[in-house]
C-alpha cells in the first residue's frame, strides 16, 4: 500500500517557531508509523516563497526578496535535520521545477477559456494576501478578520477563474459522492459553502511583483495561493526524480 503526508508548506516572511516544529513533528510520526506498517511512503515539507508579504519583508531585512527567502529556507531546512525528520522530499516554492508547471498549470487554464480579463475591487488584508467582502469585516474600521487589523481598498485588472459557473457541478459531485469529503464530519460545511454561492477567484496579481510571471502577461504574477496550493501536486511530479503521482495521488 501507499501512503503520502505532508506538514504544512511553511510560509517564510519569519524564522520556524514551535509551531512548525510541532506539525513537522506530527507529519514525521505519521511517516514512521505508516513505513513500519510496511507502505510505501511519500513524507513531504518544504517552504511557501512568494508574495507581497514576504518582498515586504526582504525590504524591511534590507536585501532582495531571493536573498531573504534563501535565508529563511535554510533555516527551516536546519529546523528539520535537528528533529531528525524523516521526509522524502523538502520543496520551495522558488524550486524552478515547481515554477514551471505552475505556469504549464495556469496556462492550460488561459488556452482553453476558463480564465478572463476583469477588474478586482475590494478590502485587501495584507497579512493575509486575501480580498474580503464587505459583509466579512470587522465593524467599525473595515478590520480583516483574521488579524483585527484595517484592510486597505484595492482595485486591480487581473485574470479571474469563473468559480461561480461550476457551483453546480461542485453540488452534484457532493451529492453523488458524499465521500469525496474528509472527513465525513466536514461534509455538511464544504457543500453549504458552495451551496450560499462561490465568488470568482482572482488568479494573478498586478501589484505583487515578487511571485511566478503570467506566462502570456509576465508584468504580472500569478496569486500566491494558486502557486502554494499546485506545491502538493508538483512535489509529487519532480521531487523524487521521477513522476510518483500514479502512486501517492491524493496525498
Amino acid at each position: 500500500m501507499a501512503f503520502s503526508v505532508t506538514t504544512p508548506i511553511y510560509y517564510v516572511n519569519s524564522d520556524p517557531h514551535l509551531g512548525h516544529a510541532y506539525t513537522t513533528v506530527a507529519g514525521d510520526v505519521l511517516a514512521r508509523h505508516h513505513r513500519r506498517l510496511g507502505e510505501d511512503v511519500f513524507f513531504l515539507t518544504g517552504t511557501d516563497e512568494h508574495g507581497g508579504n514576504v518582498a515586504r519583508a526582504a525590504e524591511q531585512a534590507g536585501v532582495t526578496p531571493k536573498q531573504f527567502v534563501d535565508q529563511v529556507a535554510d533555516r527551516f531546512r536546519r529546523m528539520t535535520t535537528a528533529l531528525e525528520s524523516t521526509h522524502d522530499y523538502f520543496i520551495r516554492t522558488t524550486d524552478p521545477e515547481h515554477e514551471r508547471r505552475v505556469q504549464d498549470f495556469v496556462q492550460r487554464l488561459f488556452d482553453e477559456g476558463h480564465l478572463y480579463e476583469g477588474t478586482y475591487a475590494g478590502y485587501y488584508c495584507s497579512s493575509c494576501e486575501v480580498f474580503y467582502a464587505e459583509g466579512d469585516l470587522v465593524q467599525p474600521g473595515n478590520l480583516c478578520p483574521i488579524h483585527n487589523r484595517p484592510t486597505e481598498w484595492v482595485e486591480e485588472k487581473n485574470w479571474f477563474f469563473p468559480l461561480s459557473k461550476w457551483a453546480p457541478k461542485l453540488l452534484d459531485l457532493y451529492d453523488r459522492h458524499p465521500d469525496f469529503v474528509r472527513p465525513q464530519a466536514r461534509y455538511n460545511e464544504a457543500r453549504s459553502m458552495i451551496a450560499s454561492g462561490l465568488e470568482d477567484v482572482s488568479f494573478t496579481r498586478a501589484s505583487v511583483n515578487w511571485g511566478v510571471p503570467v506566462p502570456w502577461e509576465p508584468i504580472k504574477t500569478i496569486y500566491v495561493w494558486v502557486d502554494a496550493l499546485l506545491i502538493y501536486r508538483t512535489a509529487q511530479e519532480y521531487g523524487l526524480g521521477t513522476d510518483v503521482t500514479a502512486t501517492f495521488w491524493p496525498t
